[in-house]
């Protein structure tokens, strides 16, 4: 049996940026990713808010900067948000996966691909993998959200979701490239949103919807035709999946192993963001593991307990959407109101978002949207904050 600093189950942001940061710190590192090729099978998003990309440095051919968000009503009447100095990034998200996963690679880490971890025993000393004939001083499940690692060492499992859907297609015009196109609509989309992305070469067409309802991605194509021009459009790549949206797991480490990502339930509940804190968390993790196997700490959670997203409010704030949905009605007459666009500003800009003081200073004034006082931050700092 060969033996390891570090087994990482999962290919993921989080499980790709835990393997490249422990390994950069001296660690034999070993990553099992269940897919034969890490960009293959995609279920993750292509956008990136901008602080994601600043933790990751995307390669400027795998991404492409949006400026601001045009926001749609159900009735296909529409408002455009933007805030200075910030911006979204669309990615070829395959490609990235690929690079993520030699980018670990060149500081020493091991990726095996096309492997299936059906067995996992932690005991004092090791954690072992006996199909793969491997142990590790300390392990990682990062395998999405429904971790088979999380499942075979005992974690409880997510149990809240969203269910999305999605397709990328050439050949879509009449699509504005600085704007990330957001579609609210109660019937299509019930507890998420609709969304067109001008991504790397191609459209990024998509919704998530609250279980147990089903995505109608078809029915979102139908109503798109009205807004964009598809009559040379073909499909390229289609995805779907779940999206844990019940909160962080209260239990997400053992003596020897812990769980990242979204096998940690780390997506905010409300806009279903984790990307942010997989990779920043991610990272983290590979400086406590080395840290903790060194003899410095006493755990490698130690350091990670504290910034470890909990999101309480936006857990309220999904409550809240699943059991007091807005009927299309209302939303059609909120899009012309000047409160809700400033609350639409503040939500997808502004640095922590409404439980900002200033966030309530510049609802309060009679700047306009898109005005330097609404803030120059994300709020997608707010929802990867505890």
């Amino acid at each position: 049996m060969r033996n390891y600093d570090t087994v990482i189950v999962g290919g993921s942001y989080a499980g790709l940026s835990c393997a490249r940061s422990a390994a950069a710190r001296g660690l034999n590192t070993l990553v099992l990713e269940r897919k034969k090729d890490l960009g293959e099978k995609i279920r993750t998003t292509g956008i990136f808010v901008g602080e994601a990309s600043k933790v990751l440095q995307v390669p400027e051919p795998l991404k492409r900067d949006i400026h601001g968000v045009r926001l749609y009503a159900p009735n296909g009447k529409s408002i455009d948000l933007a805030s200075p100095g910030y911006q979204f990034q669309a990615i070829n998200t395959p490609e990235l996966m690929r690079w993520m996963g030699k980018r670990a690679q060149l500081n020493g880490a091991e990726i095996r691909t096309g492997t299936n971890v059906a067995a996992v025993h932690e005991m004092a000393d090791k954690v072992y993998f006996p199909k793969q004939g491997v142990s590790g001083r300390f392990s990682v499940g990062a395998d999405g959200a429904r971790s088979n690692f999380g499942r075979l060492m005992g974690f409880k499992e997510n149990t809240q979701f969203l269910i999305g859907a999605e397709v990328e297609m050439t050949g879509v015009r009449g699509v504005d490239q600085d704007r990330l196109h957001v579609f609210l609509d109660s019937k299509l989309a019930p507890g998420y949103i609709a969304r067109v992305v001008p991504g790397v070469g191609v459209t990024q067409i998509g919704l998530a919807v609250r279980k147990p309802h089903k995505p109608q991605l078809g029915a979102f194509l139908e109503k798109l035709k009205k807004v964009f021009d598809f009559r040379e459009a073909k499909v390229v790549e289609r995805r779907g999946g779940l999206i844990p949206c019940g909160g962080a797991k209260k239990q997400w480490y053992t003596q020897r192993s812990m769980l990242l990502g979204d096998a940690a339930g780390w997506v905010s509940p409300l806009t279903a963001g984790g990307i942010h804190s997989s990779l920043q968390m991610g990272e983290a993790a590979g400086v406590t593991i080395a840290d903790a196997l060194a003899g410095r700490i006493s755990h490698p959670a130690a350091l990670l307990e504290w910034r470890r997203p909990e999101w309480r409010t936006k857990q309220a704030m999904r409550w809240a959407m699943d059991h007091i949905p807005l009927p299309n009605s209302l939303l059609n007459l909120s899009l012309g109101n000047p409160l809700f666009a400033k609350l639409s500003q503040i939500i997808f800009f502004h640095h922590r978002g409404l439980k900002d003081p200033e966030a309530w200073r510049a609802i309060a004034s009679s700047g306009k949207v898109g005005s330097p006082t609404l803030g120059q931050q994300s709020l997608a700092e707010w929802f990867l904050s505890p």
